[in-house]
């Protein structure tokens, strides 16, 4: 094999509903990439590695043993969100290339300490996906605000609604997410820093936003009460260079998973539909048909970011996302579900850490 066709050794941990897809994309469609090794701890998952991976993939049910035995030169991370910052810091001290999915933590501070983990070892590659940094559609749209055709962009808004689920998985699972803003928002969050400047004429350059405010409604899931979150909810976030984002997110369509998002320019306004929704003209009428969910319809970014990582790792290419970015999405999410939870807006410091008491 050539020095070209070398092929970076990974290691996947997690295999829940995002990790087995993740999992099926490093096995066979990353030519880049060797898939190694998989580790989950739930009863069940070696048998469905078994059967659907390449036997020369190891299976492990123990974390540590997999980190130091695995013969990875990096790691996927698509565990619950506990334990995303004990991996990642473990990871990087072995000396382990890392990806992992969002959120780093829900605590800002823990989040934090990783980022600057990983700024102390720029031999290795850290990476956190936001997805829609990899799609077609807002990539097309930034190249729009690059090349000035939209102006200055001013404000963003955005939308992302799921389609409800009669499992209602997300109830419990919002007592470890840390709410609607952390677990979903923080896509949307992201796509506003990514198509906002956010950063231009600031003299502070630690301080990006002035403050946040949410409101939220219990529609359809009323449990979710008891874990201090919401169905619906809206976020307004006013950054420190006087641009604005607002973001509504939903659990409770009916019709399937929406995204789309506005972009307001001095020159001109962009709508961003993610959806391509197929049209289907029949005996019952006209109608369109929508994607069930986010993993459908952003199914090629989950190539395109294991693409890009690779190309990271193994040709010292930039990636799209940075350390900060997963940290000031963060920052920003904390901020709103606090917003939300208190009934309060929350400021931001000259340190660009947001306001707030102790829960």
């Amino acid at each position: 094999m050539s020095f070209g066709d070398r092929r970076i050794k990974f290691t996947l941990f997690g295999l829940g509903r995002l990790g087995v897809l993740r999992a099926r994309i490093l096995a066979f469609q990353q030519p880049r990439i060797e898939l190694v090794a998989v580790c989950d701890t739930k009863p069940g998952t070696d048998k469905w590695a078994a059967e659907n991976l390449p036997p020369s993939v190891q299976y492990f049910s123990d974390p540590q043993e997999c980190l130091k035995n695995s013969g990875a030169e990096a790691v996927l991370i698509c565990t619950a969100t506990a334990t995303h910052a004990p991996l990642i810091l473990q990871a990087l001290d072995l000396g382990l290339h890392v990806m992992c999915e969002k959120p780093v933590s829900v605590d800002i501070a823990t989040t934090q300490a990783v980022v600057e983990r990983s700024a102390s070892k720029p031999h290795l590659k850290f990476l956190v996906p936001f997805t829609r940094r990899y799609d077609k559609n807002y990539r097309t749209a930034k190249a729009l605000i690059d090349n000035g055709t939209l102006g200055e962009i001013h404000a963003v808004e955005t939308t992302g609604i799921d389609q409800q689920d009669p499992n209602a998985f997300f109830v419990s699972f919002s007592e470890q997410s840390g709410g609607i803003f952390l677990d979903f928002g923080i896509h949307t969050v992201d796509a506003g820093r990514y198509l906002l400047d956010v950063k231009s004429g600031l003299t502070n350059t630690k301080k990006q936003v002035n403050r946040v405010i949410a409101f939220g409604q219990l529609a359809v899931y009323g449990d979710l009460a008891k874990y201090g979150d919401c169905d619906n909810a809206w976020g307004l976030v006013e950054f420190a260079n006087g641009k604005i984002f607002k973001t509504y997110l939903g659990r409770t369509l009916t019709s399937g998973f929406e995204d789309t998002t506005r972009l307001c320019g001095t020159k001109g306004h962009s709508i961003i539909s993610a959806n391509s929704n197929v049209e289907i003209r029949d005996h019952i009428g006209i109608r369109t048909q929508s994607v069930p969910d986010a993993f459908t319809l952003f199914d090629e970014t989950f190539l395109t970011d294991l693409a890009e990582f690779a190309d990271a790792v193994l040709d010292d290419k930039p990636l799209t996302c940075q350390p900060e970015d997963a940290f000031e999405a963060g920052k920003i999410c904390a901020a709103l579900q606090y917003s939300f939870r208190k009934g309060v807006p929350v400021y931001f410091d000259d340190n660009g850490l947001p306001i707030m008491e102790s829960k």
